[in-house]
């Protein structure tokens, strides 16, 4: 049995959750289709580089700046305002 405590912390979390998935679905979304591909494979299905490169029909070396790309640009995104112009001046 919870307390209404718990039931209060769980109803504050599923918002900044939804937040959190639709921003990273947006992120997402403006990739191109092989460098989200790319790193939806290596990343999520942990995929090699070589897989991920017969799967898409894109050379290995391709696929790695796809993924770190993708990666970056995620990360560019979903960084908090205030961290965005700190990570920039570095």
């Amino acid at each position: 049995m919870t307390t209404p405590k718990d039931d209060h912390e769980i109803r504050v979390m599923v918002p900044n959750a939804e937040r959190i998935w639709f921003e990273f679905m947006a992120a997402l979304d403006t990739l191109a289709p092989d460098a989200r591909a790319a790193f939806l494979l290596h990343e999520i299905f942990e995929a090699s580089y070589d897989d991920i490169a017969r799967l898409i029909g894109q050379p290995v070396d391709t696929c790695r700046l796809h993924v770190e790309y993708a990666r970056q640009h995620a990360l560019a995104r979903m960084r908090p305002p205030g961290r965005q112009a700190k990570a920039r001046s570095k």
